[in-house]
């Protein structure tokens, strides 16, 4: 367990991925796969493929015990198998469910399970040790300014929500501040001065990390650290 708390989710996700295609590629070109694909309906490559990465995307949740978030990407993996398990079933129609809805339900599920369950103990510890203190934004809109004055570490929570980060006294400030943006199912945009360079490493779990513009090569370093799960952050030099 310890050495899987050490690589980042992404790299545990990616990394099962290409391993476990290329192990059905390989037992598919020696034939053992097709008694097992005839008994379930037959699956195309493209089946195969996203199967396998939502599995081991499923399974590096599953390492990280974040199990709220296995709705989506199980209902994702319904939806790619779905005609083999009607045919399992002996089902005639192949649309068992229709998807929207089975999406539309898991996200709900994900949602509500999320506001019910204790944030993280890795995230709580971070909450109650930033100096800077702890700024939360669920369901609305929220814009933080930093004085870079005073300016050490920030921490950020945003759920289902919109949430902004400005800078002010931008001469004052410290290289190697530290903002750590926790993200779910929210979009959150750091507008962060041209003359700056930004060090980022942010665990992206089927969510979207953009950068709009670029900063100095030789400038003053925001370090940018966090989670992002099923939602947007984008950082825009201006």
């Amino acid at each position: 367990m310890k050495f899987f708390k050490e690589i980042k989710l992404s790299k545990i996700f990616w990394g099962l991925g290409f391993i476990l295609v290329a192990i059905f590629l390989l037992l598919n070109a020696l034939g053992v796969m097709t008694p097992i694909l005839n008994v379930i309906g037959g699956v195309t490559l493209l089946q195969i493929i996203l199967g396998l990465f939502l599995v081991s995307f499923i399974i590096s949740r599953i390492v990280r015990l974040r199990f709220a978030s296995l709705l989506i990407p199980l209902s994702l993996l319904f939806m790619v198998f779905e005609k083999n398990v009607a045919f399992v079933l002996g089902m005639e129609d192949e649309n068992i469910i229709n998807n929207w809805l089975l999406f539309g339900c898991a996200l709900l599920l994900t949602a509500g399970i999320s506001i019910l369950t204790p944030k993280s103990v890795k995230y709580s510890k971070k909450f109650k040790s930033c100096k800077g203190g702890t700024k939360h934004n669920q369901f609305g809109s929220h814009a933080m300014y930093v004085d870079c004055s005073d300016f050490v570490e920030r921490m950020i929570y945003n759920y289902l929500g919109e949430y902004s980060v400005h800078f002010e006294n931008t001469d004052q400030f410290t290289s190697g501040a530290t903002i750590n943006v926790y993200n779910k199912l929210g979009e959150v945009v750091i507008y962060v001065p041209r003359e700056w360079t930004v060090k980022e490493s942010i665990d992206n779990n089927l969510g979207d990390v953009s950068y709009s513009g670029s900063g100095s090569e030789n400038g003053p370093v925001l370090v940018l650290s966090g989670s992002n799960e099923l939602g947007e952050i984008s950082i825009k030099f201006i």
